[in-house]
């Protein structure tokens, strides 16, 4: 069999861009290593790592409501889901949310303990993708025995998964460690910094570049870990059935722990390390003299997947080293809860690779991209009206060494940059390899590795996996090739899911006028608002108008004159509305209705900059009203050769205003 679309690993974006595939009618393979699909949402990130809940969107808002009902029909009371939102959740209750979505789809087949370990190319497109069956449950191949390649073809391939690693083995161009400094990325390459706290050994306040950063490009990655998921036993005694032996390895040295960050089985504070979870658990996730662990990153990421199960046990004995130097150190009530992760010892099945190999794609993110200070005015990062997914976590690396050199206490490559926090754009050609037709890639990103640092969450891989679903099916529409499909009918497959492509902080996906108001700022029709709000439901001026006219319907600027007494040539709505009044006059149309003929000295007056008497009377904030707004786009209509436009309603908002020009275009 040939399946429309295969999709290589069930994280959170592959299994998005399985069910938008699904959706459009389309056959679909799914294929993930580990016991269960969900990813790192089902292996130790109970949330979506969303700084802004309100940018979450699409296959997204599918998802938390999914959790909310769970958690409602259960009956079960608990802070962090009793909000009714769905941001919170256990890890089997999101592989099995998944898993029961997933199979609402017939043309859906998941294949888990598939490990993806090969690629067939012919004439520069993925013709195959082989697999073999995984040896446990968190998708290790046993290298003595590693059983038959399996063979799945496909018209159009999705690489979802974390490493990268169908992207690589096609031939498509990737990047694996830091750029050099630059102009566009001031904090890029070798880098000391105070990320969170004072410094006691040089007195630098938080969020401070230090003495020492070169910058200077190299092939080093940020930490990973295992997130053990954890729970307080009321036996405390050495013999409890939740104290465990000291793993391979084990080092009490590489291990610092304090019993006063937890009291009562309770963590102290916001920064323990001990992150309370749903359902009385709790998430092990401390950075240096914890569970994460720099180590063989890098070798974990370019191995072949039957080199993986060693490097993989590392990460895992590293973890399991801290709790246990925790239960030896003061805290022996904490131990793996039982409840989760079954297969494997209640170990999570993945361990939290938080960043892999980047692709070189048709566009490429950078610092300068999403940092609201770099480009010019904040608070929004430049707009890309090729998004196709929406990011707003800070940029946000962890450490690129496991130790920190004499006199710094962060090791180097930690950086945290709060301030520098806005949601930003993803453009389609980060998910477009170059070099391979029918292959997307939905999580291994082209980015720089600063800008990856803000892309790494499951919120913005969710959208960026929903994308590649819809671009999937438009592809399959032209052959399999995927370059060929314009960001244009991505965007518009997503408008049809509530998919946001530019956040508007008031304007959710239930608005009447979603579609238009976010067609209208792919086209630039964005106010600059410190609330990043839209207006929706704002009576439109006539310089929201003339703006939304010439922005929607991508009329080009033309300034002759001044013919407006009410509004100075310094308005920003100034070289809107004349530009509709030279598309008008050009075209014989009166655009704006006459209010009074000009009385002037035309000697005189040739000599002004600025005529005193001009043909029209009204200001830029002044309300057309839906009377007058119809008028003058039936005038621009009839003078573009444009579609008429529908009956406006009174009173005529922004939104119903936009609503209006998309009919038009």
């Amino acid at each position: 069999m040939i399946f429309d679309v295969l999709v290589a690993g069930a994280t959170p974006a592959g299994c998005a861009a399985a069910i938008m595939a699904a959706r459009a009618g389309h056959s679909v393979l799914l294929l993930e290593p580990t016991a269960t699909p969900g990813g790192m949402n089902a292996n130790g990130v109970h949330t979506f790592d969303s700084a802004t809940p309100e940018a979450l969107s699409g296959i997204a808002e599918e998802f938390a409501a999914r959790v909310a009902a769970h958690y409602a029909r259960s009956g079960r009371r608990d802070t962090l889901t009793d909000d009714g939102k769905g941001l919170y959740w256990e890890a089997g209750v999101a592989a099995r949310l998944w898993e029961a979505w997933l199979a609402e789809h017939p043309s859906i087949t998941l294949r888990t303990g598939a490990v993806p370990c090969a690629v067939e190319i012919e004439g520069g497109r993925i013709a195959a993708v082989l697999w073999r069956q995984a040896a446990d449950a968190m998708g290790d191949l046993d290298p003595a025995a590693p059983g038959d390649l399996r063979r799945e073809a496909s018209r159009v391939v999705v690489d979802a998964t974390y490493e990268g690693d169908i992207a690589a083995w096609s031939g498509a161009p990737w990047r694996l460690g830091r750029e050099p400094r630059s102009d566009a990325e001031p904090h890029a390459g070798h880098i000391r910094t105070v990320p969170l706290a004072l410094s006691p050994a040089d007195g630098w306040p938080p969020h401070t570049i230090l003495p020492g950063s070169t910058g200077e490009g190299d092939g080093r990655i940020m930490a990973f870990n295992i997130r053990l998921h954890l729970r307080f036993f009321e036996d405390a005694g050495p013999g409890a059935a939740h104290r465990i032996p000291p793993p391979p390895g084990y080092d009490p040295k590489a291990y610092k722990w304090d019993p006063s960050l937890v009291s009562r089985g309770r963590p102290t504070g916001p920064l323990t390390g001990v992150n309370r979870a749903v359902g009385g658990k709790f998430l092990l996730n401390r950075g240096r003299f914890g569970n994460d662990l720099v180590g063989p990153n890098r070798d974990f990421i370019l191995a072949r997947p039957e080199e993986r199960r060693a490097l993989r046990r590392r990460f895992v004995h590293h973890a399991l080293g801290y709790l246990h130097f925790i239960q030896q150190n003061g805290t022996p009530e904490l131990g793996l809860a039982t409840d989760e992760f079954p297969l494997n010892s209640h170990i999570p099945y993945r361990i939290y690779a938080r960043e892999g190999r980047r692709i070189e794609g048709l566009a490429q993110l950078t610092e300068r991209d999403l940092h609201p200070w770099l480009h010019g005015i904040a608070p929004r990062p430049p707009l890309q009206p090729d998004s196709v997914a929406i990011g707003d976590w800070p940029i946000e690396a962890k450490h690129v060494r496991d130790d920190a050199d004499e006199g710094y206490t962060y090791p180097e490559g930690a950086l945290f940059l709060r301030l520098a926090r806005a949601p930003f754009q993803v453009p389609l050609g980060c998910l477009v390899p170059r070099g391979v037709e029918n292959l997307i890639v939905a999580c291994a990103l082209s980015a720089t590795h600063v800008a990856y640092s803000a892309m790494r969450c499951e919120a913005l891989w969710l959208a960026t996996g929903t994308a590649a679903g819809a671009l999937a099916a438009l592809a399959l529409a032209e052959g399999g090739m995927v370059p060929r499909v314009p960001a244009a009918r991505v965007q518009e497959a997503l408008l049809a899911v509530r998919g946001k492509t530019t956040y508007l902080a008031d304007l959710p996906g239930t608005h009447p006028h979603f579609a238009a108001v976010q067609w209208a700022a792919l086209r630039g029709l964005v106010p600059h608002d410190a609330g990043f709000r839209a207006f929706p439901d704002v009576a439109a001026s006539w310089g929201d108008l003339a703006e939304a006219t010439v922005r929607c319907l991508g009329l080009p600027i033309s300034v002759t004159g001044a013919h407006v007494e009410g509004i100075d040539p310094t308005h920003p709505a100034f070289r809107f509305i004349e530009t509709l009044y030279d598309l008008g006059s050009r075209a014989g149309e009166e655009v704006y209705p006459h209010t009074h003929e000009p009385i002037a000295d035309p000697q005189t007056e040739h000599y002004r900059p600025e005529p005193r008497g001009r043909w029209l009377r009204f200001r830029a904030d002044d309300l057309p009203g839906s009377a007058r707004a119809a008028s003058v786009l039936a005038a621009v209509a009839r003078a573009a050769g444009l579609t008429p436009p529908p009956p406006l309603p009174e009173p005529l908002t922004r939104g119903a205003l936009l609503s209006a020009l998309r009919q038009m275009a």
